[in-house]
């Protein structure tokens, strides 16, 4: 390093590590207080790092500084605010068929910049957590780490670099990479968002399912030859889609409206594109995602909303301090660390209850069976209010649990008034005594 080079480089104060285990640290331009992302790289390419430095490609982060060190690259590079697609994905579950589109033109675009360049730019390693979304649905790729500049001169890869299921066969030993590598990536990524699975598993089913086929061919050869020509074809799966809607429109308005129904078909697609990007804005949005972690009723931080909230957490409280309950035999009230079992029961009831149909942290997509808004989680959502419900009449109506609870000790209780969620509907509102 030189001392020029090292000059430039203590102008990015340090604010605070990123990724310790890959060595980025957020830190700020002292000159004009700009947010950068510093990187030390042991693998990398030095040429790409020099020319993403020379120039600016719109949905790849700018390299201010690009400098070498002991065998090492330190890179210093525009800190693009958002959240990584992988983020996205582990806090809201998969995506639908529409916003893995739009995703997939934006990707298309990106490579389409660098595989236009002199020399083109391989970045071979495409995958959701190297994708960055920012707040107004902006895709961009990062970390070149693995990229490298196209050599038509060999027949293989002489490093083996990528990542399992996202990475092209020629990547491990079966090939040299090139542009058509980049396209299998996007395609295993799209495929991936869209199903949680790598592509052996199978393809999505979707309306660009024979896209993605076609992107995972194993033989390069069989892929899109480009990225232009893969960013073409998306351009004409979404216009066959108008021209389908605008004969439907002929054949149920005749010719003469065409135009005026096309026309009301515009403005809903326009509406609906801009209550997407609402949604992204949303759920994209990095500086509100601490929100995520607050109650139900509080996330939104609405005065209304919130005044609910505090009345239903109240009314808990309330109904868990006040809960009695009587032998059924005897007719004598229970006390002691009996009423406080049930006590608690009551309390993990309605919390429970509250928790899941609020979706706290994203529960509900966490679960088997649940990533997917269908049939199958609108099932397991019912079934789960009705359980709960059940569980609530039986302990509501005060019966012994199983076996009698005063010759057990306080965990076989609690595990017998947990089982009762599971078993008492089974035998109606009477379990056995």
């Amino acid at each position: 390093m030189t001392l020029e080079e090292e000059s430039r480089l203590s102008f990015y104060r340090e604010l605070t590590v990123l990724d310790e285990k890959k060595n980025i640290v957020l830190v700020q331009d002292i000159r004009n207080s700009e947010l950068c992302v510093k990187k030390t790289l042991d693998i990398y390419s030095h040429d790409v790092y020099e020319q993403l430095a020379s120039i600016r490609i719109e949905g790849v982060p700018a390299v201010k500084e690009c400098v070498a060190d002991d065998g090492k690259l330190i890179v210093v590079e525009e800190y693009v605010q958002g959240r990584s697609l992988k983020q996205v994905l582990d806090e809201h579950g998969l995506l639908n068929a529409e916003q893995a589109y739009e995703i997939a033109v934006q990707l298309a675009d990106v490579l389409v910049r660098l595989h236009q360049l002199e020399p083109a730019i391989v970045h071979r390693d495409i995958k959701p957590s190297n994708i960055i979304i920012e707040k107004n649905g902006h895709v961009n790729l990062i970390d070149f780490n693995a990229a490298r500049h196209v050599n038509a001169d060999k027949n293989e890869d002489t490093r083996m670099l990528g990542t399992v299921y996202f990475a092209a066969p020629e990547q491990f030993g079966f090939g040299q990479s090139d542009e058509r590598t980049d396209i299998y990536g996007l395609g295993a990524t799209i495929n991936y968002i869209m199903t949680g699975d790598k592509p052996g598993a199978g393809i999505a089913e979707c309306r660009f399912s024979d896209i993605l086929k076609k992107c995972l061919m194993v033989d390069a050869k069989d892929r899109y030859q480009s990225a232009a020509e893969l960013r073409g074809v998306l351009d004409m799966l979404n216009y066959s889609i108008v021209q389908d809607n605008r004969k439907k429109a002929e054949t149920a308005f005749g010719k003469d409206n065409t135009v005026s129904v096309v026309r009301t078909y515009r403005n809903i697609r326009d509406t609906i594109v801009k209550m997407y990007r609402k949604y992204q804005k949303r759920n994209y949005d990095i500086d509100t995602s601490w929100r995520r972690y607050l109650l139900p009723g509080f996330r939104r931080l609405n005065v209304v909303y919130c005044l609910i909230a505090l009345v239903w957490y109240a009314v808990i409280v309330w109904l868990t301090i006040s809960f009695a309950v009587t032998d059924s035999k005897t007719g004598i009230p229970v006390t002691g660390g009996e009423l406080t079992m049930y006590k608690i029961a009551v309390f993990v009831l309605f919390m429970g209850m509250t928790m899941w149909f609020g979706n706290y942290l994203n529960i509900r997509r966490k679960l088997p069976g649940m990533k997917k808004i269908n049939v199958l989680s609108t099932i397991l959502t019912f079934g789960y209010a009705f359980y709960v419900f059940s569980f609530f009449c039986n302990i509501y109506g005060n019966y012994r649990i199983f076996v009698n609870i005063k010759k057990t000790g306080y965990m076989l209780r609690l595990f017998n008034i947990i089982s009762c969620f599971f078993v008492l509907s089974a035998h109606g509102l009477q379990p056995p005594l």
